[in-house]
């Protein structure tokens, strides 16, 4: 079902699409130099070429950015053609189910259509990228002479971006423009982008560090002893006069018949005193192993394991971990108030040489559903550390999957420190500008540095290519490059495409 939000948005745009193509087919647009691709505005002006030429007057110092920064470009090119290989391996014999990775509007780079990157933040995010990588392009024609014909704005119902418009058949002639000239005009989109990436990415980690975490109410359980007396979005500060803000206090502090718990909410503090009946919910059951054959059902709570009181997912996990495959195991769970007994032989855990349930868990104490916003914190902060190799990359491309931001109850999951005390909103608005400005910057320079013709990437490898080829063969290098170019080109959006229709094609056929 379509919100009603939606269908206005959608109704306003088809308005605007059509008043567009009216005014196209009325020569209106043309007459104020604007041209249309589908609802899509290229609005041109000479307005700020003597700002960029201003911009572009350093030379010396544009050059040398761009000549540093264009080995980023090509470690940018392996990784991304490496990164596309290893999918095409993956795809052709193990092809993934359909899932929200593979789903069409996902694999687009479009603010609240893609379900990781919110509207607001997106549209932010975008308009800045695009102007920088755009504009970027437009200061190295100038550095190397090459004339901007015009500047202007990328228009959508609203602004989607910015572009400097070259003169490309200067920027193509072989005889002004050298080769390593149109390489740094090519590079520099990508290069700006990384740079932006770069700083945006070290004052969010930096910032970061104000924030402490906590265990906060998720929700509240109907029927548990603590509904009706604790509120969701609770800040659970002590349990059992221990202080709780990462999981293994809440181990230590759990282990008894009852609980104190001293919670907070908009500044208000209570302690409470409840049954103990922590451990892990099962939320999820995996088809083919014991826990779902057995008869076992979500909702009930693992209270103990071969005798062994598992009072968290921690210590579920800690007791599995010494489990064997075909080893039988003794359950107790807690479902509707009573206690039931199960006898499982465990499965073998799909990522370790151990015993498995088959079951998803969620942590719980007494019908309070815990989270812990220290293990996203301690993940974000681990980030920058990993950056020394593949697997770092990965995790910067796929931040958004895992997390989407600061929302409108972060004040509930992290309290700001320090000099953001109590400056809490802004600190959280300005986290959320750099994570997402760094975060689009990143992604498009990489996606940018793709081989493929008529992206940056396949513009400068295709110039490398042809410099290095006609010394050797002279006039049939050229040929030579641009058929390399042709080849790469198909490898990478061929490559892209499968990686959208194979998933959902499979999904489609049932295999």
């Amino acid at each position: 079902m379509i919100s009603p939000n939606w269908m206005i948005g959608i109704g306003i745009f088809l308005v605007y699409w059509l008043a567009v193509a009216i005014l196209k087919s009325r020569k209106k647009l043309e007459r104020y130099n604007i041209t249309s691709y589908g609802p899509i505005l290229l609005i041109r002006t000479e307005r700020g070429l003597n700002f960029l030429e201003r911009v572009a007057k350093n030379k010396v110092f544009w050059r040398r950015l761009a000549d540093s920064g264009v080995p980023a470009v090509f470690a940018g090119m392996a990784f991304m053609f490496i990164l596309i290989v290893i999918t095409d391996f993956v795809l052709f014999t193990n092809p993934p189910p359909p899932s929200e990775l593979t789903n069409p509007k996902n694999a687009l780079l479009i603010p609240g259509l893609n379900d990781w990157i919110p509207l607001e933040w997106g549209i932010i995010g975008l308009l800045v990228t695009l102007v920088v990588h755009e504009f970027s392009h437009g200061i190295l024609c100038r550095v190397e002479g090459v004339r901007v014909k015009s500047m202007g704005v990328i228009l959508a119902l609203v602004p989607i971006g910015g572009f400097a418009e070259p003169d490309e058949e200067e920027l193509m002639d072989r005889e002004k423009t050298k080769r390593i000239q149109r390489i740094r005009i090519f590079s520099a989109g990508v290069i700006s982008n990384f740079i932006v990436a770069l700083f945006a990415f070290a004052l969010f980690f930096y910032l970061i560090g104000f924030l402490s975490p906590t265990v906060t109410v998720l929700g509240v359980y109907q029927d548990s002893p603590a509904f009706g007396v604790i509120e969701e979005m609770s800040i659970v500060k002590e349990i059992n006069g221990i202080k709780v803000v990462y999981p293994q206090d809440v181990d230590r502090a759990i282990k008894s018949d009852k609980l104190r718990i001293t919670v907070e909410k908009n500044g208000e503090t209570k302690t409470i005193e409840l049954e103990n009946l922590a451990g892990p919910r099962i939320v999820g059951l995996i088809e083919g192993y014991p826990a779902k054959e057995v008869g076992m059902k979500e909702g009930m709570i693992i209270y103990s394991v071969n005798g062994i009181r598992t009072y968290s997912i921690s210590s579920f996990f800690k007791v599995m971990k010494e489990t064997k495959p075909d080893e039988i195991v003794d359950v107790v769970v807690l479902y509707n108030d009573e206690f039931q007994h199960f006898k499982l032989k465990l499965g073998k855990h799909p990522a370790a040489n151990t015993g498995f349930m088959g079951v998803s868990v969620e942590d719980q104490i007494s019908g309070m559903r815990i989270a812990y916003s220290s293990l996203i914190l301690d993940w974000l902060r681990s980030i920058p550390s990993q950056l020394s190799s593949p697997r770092g990359w990965l995790t910067m491309i796929s931040m958004p999957i895992n997390f989407r931001g600061f929302g409108e109850e972060s004040s509930a999951f992290f309290i700001p420190e320090n000099f953001w005390k109590d400056k809490g909103e802004t600190l959280f608005y300005i986290l959320n500008l750099l994570y997402w400005v760094g975060w689009i910057n990143f992604y498009v320079g990489l996606f940018n540095c793709l081989p493929a013709i008529p992206l940056d990437g396949g513009r400068v490898l295709h110039e490398t290519l042809s410099s290095i080829l006609t010394r050797r063969f002279g006039e049939r290098g050229e040929e030579m490059s641009l058929a390399a170019g042709r080849l790469l080109a198909f490898i990478v959006f061929s490559s892209l495409l499968l990686s959208i229709l194979i998933p959902n094609l499979q999904g489609l056929t049932g295999g």
